[in-house]
């Protein structure tokens, strides 16, 4: 299968696991709200058949001990990065790190080390029927930078921080919708403007918290990251 074809099977199931997620909004203005109430179940059903579909297609082109390692090692070190920057309401540096390992390392590993963060972290933060959607928002972010078809090395810094802002958003988006439609009553437009609103802080300081790491230790992440996946060093200078 070509590189190409594959990004393509990729962005379809990011596409498609994003419209089902989302998939209440519309229905809202149909006014099918039987079906919606039951979203929040369908949703982890939708999530689960998303990472088991990623798993098969990641083992059946790119699947090594390396790779594994790889994506365990930098999923436990966003996971653990993420605990101390707790008591900041969105404001840690997992996002920035999901964003560089998915355009320095591709869609898979970008998609995978998004889902480890919260599956590990949230051990200590406290895990909940919010967790399958984190790893889904995250996973989803990371799989997507990997198919922004940057040079790793050579990506202006400003551009990264534009990213940032838009994965802070994307993330409460995801974050929101879901709240909206299983734990608001009644399900309505209405309702999921109030949740938009109440989640728009917290969006806003993801998103600056993103640009700032991003602005910042981006560029330097990245090369830390081409070093290692050309199997070469840093130098000291």
């Amino acid at each position: 299968m070509s590189k190409k074809s594959n990004k393509l099977i990729l962005f379809l199931i990011f596409s498609l696991s994003f419209l089902l997620i989302v998939l209440p909004l519309p229905l809202a203005f149909l006014g099918v709200n039987p079906l919606i109430e039951k979203w929040g179940l369908i949703s982890t059903i939708i999530i689960a058949i998303t990472i088991i579909s990623l798993i098969i297609d990641f083992k059946n082109h790119c699947l090594n001990s390396r790779i594994i390692s790889l994506t365990i090692a930098l999923g436990a070190l966003t996971a653990l990065l993420r605990i101390p920057f707790a008591p900041l309401p969105n404001v840690n540096p997992c996002t920035y790190l999901i964003i560089c390992s998915g355009i320095a390392f591709g869609s898979h590993i970008g998609f995978f080390i998004g889902a480890l963060t919260p599956l590990i972290s949230n051990f200590i933060l406290g895990h909940g029927p919010w967790t399958p959607l984190q790893m889904y928002a995250w996973g989803l972010i990371g799989g997507l930078a990997g198919l922004l078809n940057f040079n790793s090395s050579k990506i202006f810094r400003w551009k990264l921080g534009f990213i940032g802002v838009i994965a802070g958003y994307f993330y409460g988006f995801i974050m929101n919708i879901w709240f909206w439609y299983s734990y608001l009553y009644p399900i309505t437009l209405t309702t999921f403007i109030i949740a938009e609103i109440q989640g728009l802080p917290f969006d806003t300081l993801h998103a600056i918290g993103n640009f700032a790491f991003l602005t910042i230790l981006g560029n330097k992440t990245l090369r830390v990251f081409s070093f290692f996946k050309e199997g070469k060093l840093p130098s000291r200078s």
